[in-house]
Protein backbone atom coordinates (compact mmCIF):
# COMPACT_ATOMS: atom_id res chain seq x y z
CA UNK A 1 0.00 0.00 0.00
CA UNK A 2 2.82 2.38 0.93
CA UNK A 3 4.53 1.61 -2.39
CA UNK A 4 1.38 2.52 -4.32
CA UNK A 5 0.99 5.73 -2.32
CA UNK A 6 4.59 6.75 -3.00
CA UNK A 7 4.21 5.93 -6.66
CA UNK A 8 1.04 8.01 -7.06
CA UNK A 9 2.36 11.01 -5.16
CA UNK A 10 5.87 10.87 -6.58
CA UNK A 11 6.73 14.26 -8.13
CA UNK A 12 7.77 12.57 -11.37
CA UNK A 13 4.20 11.26 -11.71
CA UNK A 14 2.93 14.84 -11.84
CA UNK A 15 5.34 15.59 -14.70
CA UNK A 16 4.14 12.58 -16.70
CA UNK A 17 0.49 13.49 -16.12
CA UNK A 18 1.11 17.14 -16.99
CA UNK A 19 2.82 16.15 -20.21
CA UNK A 20 -0.08 13.83 -21.01
CA UNK A 21 -2.53 16.73 -20.49
CA UNK A 22 -0.52 18.99 -22.80
CA UNK A 23 -0.26 16.32 -25.50
CA UNK A 24 -3.97 15.49 -25.36
CA UNK A 25 -4.86 19.16 -25.43
CA UNK A 26 -2.73 19.83 -28.49
CA UNK A 27 -4.27 16.84 -30.28
CA UNK A 28 -7.83 18.11 -29.73
CA UNK A 29 -9.31 20.59 -32.17
CA UNK A 30 -11.98 21.79 -29.75
CA UNK A 31 -10.53 24.99 -28.23
CA UNK A 32 -12.54 24.73 -25.02
CA UNK A 33 -11.28 21.20 -24.26
CA UNK A 34 -7.77 22.17 -25.33
CA UNK A 35 -7.77 24.96 -22.75
CA UNK A 36 -9.12 22.62 -20.06
CA UNK A 37 -6.30 20.13 -20.66
CA UNK A 38 -3.68 22.90 -20.63
CA UNK A 39 -5.09 24.19 -17.37
CA UNK A 40 -4.87 20.68 -15.93
CA UNK A 41 -1.26 20.47 -17.06
CA UNK A 42 -0.42 23.78 -15.37
CA UNK A 43 -1.99 22.57 -12.12
CA UNK A 44 0.01 19.35 -12.21
CA UNK A 45 3.24 21.28 -12.82
CA UNK A 46 2.45 23.43 -9.80
CA UNK A 47 2.16 20.26 -7.72
CA UNK A 48 5.48 19.05 -9.15
CA UNK A 49 7.27 22.28 -8.28
CA UNK A 50 5.78 22.16 -4.80
CA UNK A 51 6.95 18.62 -3.97
CA UNK A 52 10.05 18.00 -6.10
CA UNK A 53 12.51 19.72 -3.75
CA UNK A 54 12.89 20.06 0.00
CA UNK A 55 11.33 23.52 -0.29
CA UNK A 56 8.76 24.57 -2.92
CA UNK A 57 10.12 26.19 -6.06
CA UNK A 58 8.13 29.39 -5.63
CA UNK A 59 9.41 31.12 -8.76
CA UNK A 60 8.27 28.24 -10.96
CA UNK A 61 4.99 27.94 -9.03
CA UNK A 62 4.33 31.66 -9.52
CA UNK A 63 5.04 31.44 -13.25
CA UNK A 64 2.78 28.40 -13.71
CA UNK A 65 0.05 30.09 -11.68
CA UNK A 66 0.15 33.15 -13.95
CA UNK A 67 -0.06 30.93 -17.02
CA UNK A 68 -2.99 29.04 -15.49
CA UNK A 69 -4.78 32.28 -14.55
CA UNK A 70 -4.43 33.64 -18.09
CA UNK A 71 -5.78 30.37 -19.42
CA UNK A 72 -8.76 30.52 -17.04
CA UNK A 73 -9.68 34.00 -18.35
CA UNK A 74 -9.79 32.64 -21.88
CA UNK A 75 -11.76 29.58 -20.74
CA UNK A 76 -14.32 31.92 -19.16
CA UNK A 77 -14.63 33.91 -22.39
CA UNK A 78 -15.06 30.75 -24.46
CA UNK A 79 -17.65 29.54 -21.96
CA UNK A 80 -19.69 32.73 -22.39
CA UNK A 81 -19.45 32.44 -26.17
CA UNK A 82 -20.68 28.83 -26.30
CA UNK A 83 -23.08 28.32 -23.43
CA UNK A 84 -26.27 30.01 -22.22
CA UNK A 85 -25.68 29.10 -18.57
CA UNK A 86 -26.19 32.17 -16.40
CA UNK A 87 -28.79 33.79 -18.65
CA UNK A 88 -32.08 34.78 -17.01
CA UNK A 89 -35.37 33.31 -18.20
CA UNK A 90 -36.12 36.58 -19.97
CA UNK A 91 -32.80 36.50 -21.80
CA UNK A 92 -33.22 32.84 -22.74
CA UNK A 93 -36.63 33.66 -24.24
CA UNK A 94 -35.13 36.55 -26.19
CA UNK A 95 -32.30 34.32 -27.41
CA UNK A 96 -34.90 32.35 -29.36
CA UNK A 97 -35.33 35.38 -31.63
CA UNK A 98 -31.64 35.17 -32.63
CA UNK A 99 -31.38 31.66 -34.15
CA UNK A 100 -28.19 32.36 -36.12
CA UNK A 101 -26.32 33.84 -33.12
CA UNK A 102 -24.09 31.91 -30.75
CA UNK A 103 -24.50 32.82 -27.04
CA UNK A 104 -21.46 35.10 -27.10
CA UNK A 105 -22.74 37.12 -30.06
CA UNK A 106 -26.15 37.39 -28.41
CA UNK A 107 -24.63 38.64 -25.15
CA UNK A 108 -22.63 41.26 -27.08
CA UNK A 109 -25.66 42.58 -28.95
CA UNK A 110 -27.81 42.61 -25.82
CA UNK A 111 -25.11 44.48 -23.91
CA UNK A 112 -25.89 47.43 -26.20
CA UNK A 113 -29.66 47.19 -25.65
CA UNK A 114 -32.18 48.21 -23.04
CA UNK A 115 -35.41 46.39 -22.20
CA UNK A 116 -38.43 48.66 -21.81
CA UNK A 117 -41.69 47.82 -20.05
CA UNK A 118 -44.10 50.45 -21.37
CA UNK A 119 -46.59 52.23 -19.10
CA UNK A 120 -48.24 54.60 -21.60
CA UNK A 121 -48.84 55.04 -25.31
CA UNK A 122 -45.46 55.84 -26.82
CA UNK A 123 -44.55 56.29 -30.51
CA UNK A 124 -41.49 54.22 -31.37
CA UNK A 125 -41.37 55.02 -35.09
CA UNK A 126 -42.91 57.93 -36.98
CA UNK A 127 -43.76 57.56 -40.65
CA UNK A 128 -41.42 59.69 -42.77
CA UNK A 129 -38.98 60.24 -39.92
CA UNK A 130 -35.55 58.59 -39.72
CA UNK A 131 -35.51 56.57 -36.47
CA UNK A 132 -32.69 56.70 -33.94
CA UNK A 133 -33.52 53.27 -32.55
CA UNK A 134 -34.34 49.77 -33.70
CA UNK A 135 -36.68 47.57 -31.66
CA UNK A 136 -37.65 43.97 -31.02
CA UNK A 137 -41.14 43.32 -29.63
CA UNK A 138 -41.24 41.00 -26.62
CA UNK A 139 -45.03 40.96 -26.15
CA UNK A 140 -48.22 41.89 -27.94
CA UNK A 141 -49.47 45.46 -27.69
CA UNK A 142 -48.05 47.37 -30.65
CA UNK A 143 -50.10 49.29 -33.23
CA UNK A 144 -48.97 50.01 -36.78
CA UNK A 145 -50.41 53.08 -38.53
CA UNK A 146 -49.87 53.75 -42.22
CA UNK A 147 -51.93 55.90 -44.58
CA UNK A 148 -54.95 55.96 -42.25
CA UNK A 149 -54.89 52.16 -41.84
CA UNK A 150 -53.96 50.34 -38.65
CA UNK A 151 -52.97 46.80 -37.64
CA UNK A 152 -51.70 45.11 -34.51
CA UNK A 153 -48.20 43.70 -34.09
CA UNK A 154 -47.39 40.84 -31.74
CA UNK A 155 -44.21 39.58 -30.14
CA UNK A 156 -41.00 38.53 -31.91
CA UNK A 157 -40.93 41.28 -34.56
CA UNK A 158 -38.10 43.67 -35.33
CA UNK A 159 -39.21 47.26 -35.88
CA UNK A 160 -37.20 49.76 -37.87
CA UNK A 161 -34.84 47.17 -39.33
CA UNK A 162 -35.30 48.40 -42.91
CA UNK A 163 -34.43 51.92 -41.81
CA UNK A 164 -31.46 50.53 -39.90
CA UNK A 165 -30.10 48.65 -42.91
CA UNK A 166 -30.81 51.32 -45.53
CA UNK A 167 -30.56 54.50 -43.46
CA UNK A 168 -34.03 55.49 -44.68
CA UNK A 169 -37.12 56.99 -43.06
CA UNK A 170 -39.70 54.79 -41.35
CA UNK A 171 -42.45 53.64 -43.70
CA UNK A 172 -45.08 53.56 -40.92
CA UNK A 173 -45.78 54.79 -37.42
CA UNK A 174 -45.51 52.29 -34.58
CA UNK A 175 -47.19 52.93 -31.23
CA UNK A 176 -46.24 50.95 -28.11
CA UNK A 177 -49.29 50.48 -25.87
CA UNK A 178 -49.28 50.37 -22.05
CA UNK A 179 -48.24 46.98 -20.68
CA UNK A 180 -46.11 45.94 -23.65
CA UNK A 181 -42.38 45.21 -23.54
CA UNK A 182 -39.65 45.58 -26.12
CA UNK A 183 -35.91 45.68 -26.66
CA UNK A 184 -34.39 48.95 -27.88
CA UNK A 185 -31.04 49.54 -29.59
CA UNK A 186 -29.57 52.92 -30.36
CA UNK A 187 -28.79 52.83 -34.10
CA UNK A 188 -25.41 54.55 -33.84
CA UNK A 189 -24.28 52.39 -30.90
CA UNK A 190 -25.25 49.16 -32.64
CA UNK A 191 -23.57 50.18 -35.89
CA UNK A 192 -20.43 51.08 -33.97
CA UNK A 193 -20.39 47.59 -32.44
CA UNK A 194 -20.87 46.04 -35.88
CA UNK A 195 -18.00 48.08 -37.35
CA UNK A 196 -15.68 46.73 -34.65
CA UNK A 197 -16.93 43.13 -34.74
CA UNK A 198 -17.34 41.81 -38.31
CA UNK A 199 -18.80 38.49 -37.10
CA UNK A 200 -21.47 40.46 -35.19
CA UNK A 201 -22.16 42.56 -38.30
CA UNK A 202 -22.63 39.43 -40.43
CA UNK A 203 -24.94 37.82 -37.87
CA UNK A 204 -27.08 40.97 -37.52
CA UNK A 205 -27.34 41.46 -41.30
CA UNK A 206 -28.39 37.84 -41.86
CA UNK A 207 -30.97 38.02 -39.07
CA UNK A 208 -32.55 41.28 -40.22
CA UNK A 209 -32.62 40.31 -43.89
CA UNK A 210 -34.30 37.03 -42.97
CA UNK A 211 -36.84 38.92 -40.86
CA UNK A 212 -37.62 41.27 -43.77
CA UNK A 213 -37.97 38.34 -46.19
CA UNK A 214 -40.42 36.58 -43.86
CA UNK A 215 -42.52 39.72 -43.52
CA UNK A 216 -42.67 40.18 -47.28
CA UNK A 217 -43.73 36.56 -47.67
CA UNK A 218 -46.67 36.73 -45.27
CA UNK A 219 -47.85 40.37 -45.31
CA UNK A 220 -49.89 42.52 -47.66
CA UNK A 221 -48.35 45.76 -48.94
CA UNK A 222 -50.41 47.86 -46.50
CA UNK A 223 -49.64 45.65 -43.54
CA UNK A 224 -45.87 45.38 -43.62
CA UNK A 225 -43.81 46.39 -40.62
CA UNK A 226 -41.17 49.06 -41.31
Amino acid sequence: MMAIYESVFNPSTYVYLATLCYVLGLLIRNEFLLRIFLLGGSFLYILYYFYVAHTPLWEAIFSSTLIGAANMITIYRIFLERFTIGMSEEMLTLYGAFPNFNPGQFRKVMSQAIIVHQTQDTPLLLQGKKPNHMYLTMTDGFRLERDHQTSDIGSGHFLGEISFLLGSEASATIIAKPGCSYVSWNVDTLKDLMSKKPHIANAVSVLLNKDIALKLAVSFPTQGIP
